[in-house]
């Protein structure tokens, strides 16, 4: 009794740390796509609308869409507030895994697997993630419990209660399916010889998975009839895949290094074997429902994969906490003190590693920093621009307030070529400069068809990348009417060629570029082609006099014409780039010119000059 009682204690603190955790830099992070996508979609429209038009198209069950909406409308649309409430519901894990522990095999190991829950790298990420996830294990590992208890306690309460909580676990997330399958087919094996002293059971299990199949077909009937879900992610069935991400994602994630994954996954399925057939000496009935509940849905799921793309670990969620529960029992069964402080330190170790990795490295960054690409497009975009953003992600739609039309091309992987480059012919009659934001997922088809179009067919006017979002502008090559500013010339050089007009793109790129676009007017051919050459020079100083600290040397739009054949008629936009990685802070004059390559004889102006001088600029 006074070991339970300070058990109890230990669950409320190990539930507070888990809270912790979970709120822990809830929103530091931008929302991903799909976040971006329950915010716009599940929370911000109408039930009655969300669940006529979004759920055809995304097959989740309706209590999702109610429980989202309602949040919405209660806590907000925020990073925080979005992500609040599978944080907070997931907490309720904890303690359902203890009470579900405690019963299947002690309280020790109940204890045990709820600390392993608590500090879960995996969990924890998907309780900081606005989808259904989260929600949807804890309901589950909830409605196993009840389970277990209604089958022990053979009563008629029991199985109400129990088929409430497996109603509520599948009507957020489908696949919770394969718990139920699990749990009816350890009820058909151990009760096999007094099935009729427990029917309700059966009619429990047969219930909600019949009321499930009806609200899909209602919601998403179209989805069969139509054929247009294919599944989204994950790719098909590879059993290779299966043994070796599967239960090290489901029991430590995926925020810790490659090479400690190719190391520890061997551990992690002798670990789970041995404490099965353990556990199957000690208590064979526990052995045989942990075994089905942790098994059977990666074997129905590995099924469902040879028809659909969605064979990812997230789909079998619920397995974690029967996973945790194998774990926790091998380390309070084993004898070996050594064995027993291996094992918990081997998982504790890489749980505190991968909870370090999701925190704080950059590298496993859950989303893109679309609220710096957005501020970003915002100082510099027009409403004559169009930005295309190549990766159809949501949440660059959710941060974009720039006064540009948006859109994303390609839509979907499957989006034809030739639609593509349909729309993109369509926008530039529409557009005086488009923009390519993001990347296209290398493995759609359709892959690289915008950004060679692009290339193909317009001039780059601007290339960088915002906290490692690529980021490119396009113009067309023929300069319009309205996009000279000066009203003459600012410069002649030798009565051949003139400068008409320059754009300084101020402040420098963030990746340590100054940009300029310069528009030249042909008065006359040259002998030979001449280069253009941009200079970046001063401070000047009596010692050095007014040095050279960053140039661009090119023959005009890198090649493509000559100022021994150019039109003489043209205006022709050049880009030069000047790079400011090693440029100290002060004021700079910037200067322009042409030069034969051969002699480096450079063309004059009328006033003796060699080269004009286009501004003095200050770089912090």
């Amino acid at each position: 009794m006074m070991a339970r009682k300070y058990a109890s204690a230990a669950v409320i603190i190990i539930t507070a740390v888990g809270f912790f955790l979970r709120l822990y830099r809830l929103d530091s992070a931008p929302f991903r796509g799909d976040e971006a996508f329950t915010v716009q979609n599940w929370m911000s429209l109408p039930l009655s609308q969300s669940l006529t038009q979004i759920a055809a198209i995304e097959p989740h069950p309706f209590m999702t869409y109610v429980l989202f909406r309602a949040w919405g409308v209660l806590a907000g649309t925020s990073e925080f507030a979005a992500r609040f409430l599978p944080a907070l519901v997931n907490v309720l894990g904890i303690p359902a895994l203890y009470v579900l522990g405690r019963r299947l095999l002690g309280w020790k190991v109940g204890l045990l697997a709820a600390f392993f829950w608590a500090v879960h790298p995996y969990l924890i990420w998907h309780s900081q993630d606005a989808r259904n996830y989260a929600i949807w294990v804890s309901f589950s590992t909830l409605a196993v419990w009840f389970g277990v208890r209604a089958l022990n306690k053979n009563r008629f309460v029991d199985y109400i209660i129990y088929g409430l909580a497996a109603f509520l676990a599948v009507s957020v997330f489908y696949l919770d399916l394969f718990t139920l399958a699990a749990v009816g087919l350890y009820a058909l094996l151990v009760y096999r010889h007094s099935l009729h002293d427990r029917v309700y059971f059966l009619v429990v299990v047969v219930s909600v998975s019949l009321i499930s199949i009806i609200s899909f077909v209602l919601l998403q009937g179209s989805l069969l009839t139509g054929g247009a879900y294919g599944g989204t992610t994950g790719g098909g069935l590879n059993i290779f895949r299966l043994l070796r991400e599967f239960l090290l994602v489901l029991s430590w994630g995926t925020t810790y290094p490659a090479e400690l994954q190719s190391v520890i996954w061997p551990i992690l399925w002798l670990v789970v074997l041995l404490s099965n057939v353990v556990m199957w000496r000690d208590y064979r009935q526990t052995a045989l429902l942990l075994s089905l509940l942790t098994f059977l849905p990666l074997i129905l799921l590995s099924l469902i994969s040879l028809r659909l793309d969605v064979f990812a670990p997230r789909y079998v969620l619920s397995v974690t906490p029967f996973l945790l529960l194998f774990i926790a029992y091998l380390i309070v069964r084993v004898r070996s003190f050594a064995v027993r402080v291996g094992i918990l330190g081997v998982w504790s170790v890489v749980a505190l590693i991968g909870l370090c990795g999701y925190f704080w490295v950059n590298d496993y960054a859950k989303s893109k920093a679309w609220p710096d690409l957005s501020a970003y497009l915002e100082a510099r975009v027009t409403p004559d621009n169009l930005v295309i953003q190549l990766s159809a992600d949501a949440a660059f739609g959710y941060y974009y307030h720039a006064p540009a039309d948006e859109t994303a091309l390609p839509a979907s992987p499957s989006q034809p070529s030739s639609e593509i480059i349909a729309a993109l012919e369509a926008d530039l009659t529409r557009y005086r400069s488009i923009w390519l934001v993001g990347q296209t997922f290398p493995d759609w088809p359709n892959a690289g068809v915008v950004e060679n179009w692009a290339s193909s067919n317009l001039q780059l006017v601007r290339e960088t990348s915002i906290s490692g979002l690529a980021v490119q502008q396009y113009m067309p090559w023929q300069v319009g009417a309205d996009e000279i500013s000066a009203p003459q010339s600012l410069a002649s050089f030798a009565d051949k060629i003139e400068l008409v007009d320059v754009y300084l793109l101020l402040p420098p790129e963030p990746t340590g570029q100054l940009i300029m676009w310069a528009y030249w007017h042909p008065l006359a051919l040259t002998d030979t082609p001449y280069k253009i050459f941009l200079h970046l020079q001063g401070p000047f100083n009596s010692t050095t006099g007014n040095p050279l600290w960053s140039q661009d040397d090119q023959y005009p739009q890198d090649g493509r014409v000559s100022t021994a054949e150019w039109a003489l008629a043209a205006i022709y936009r050049d880009v030069y780039t000047l790079p400011l990685q090693n440029v100290p802070p002060g004021e700079y004059d910037l200067r322009i010119g042409l030069y034969a390559p051969a002699t480096g004889q450079r063309l004059r102006l009328a006033n003796g000059d060699d080269s004009y001088l286009i501004q003095t600029i200050s770089l912090p």
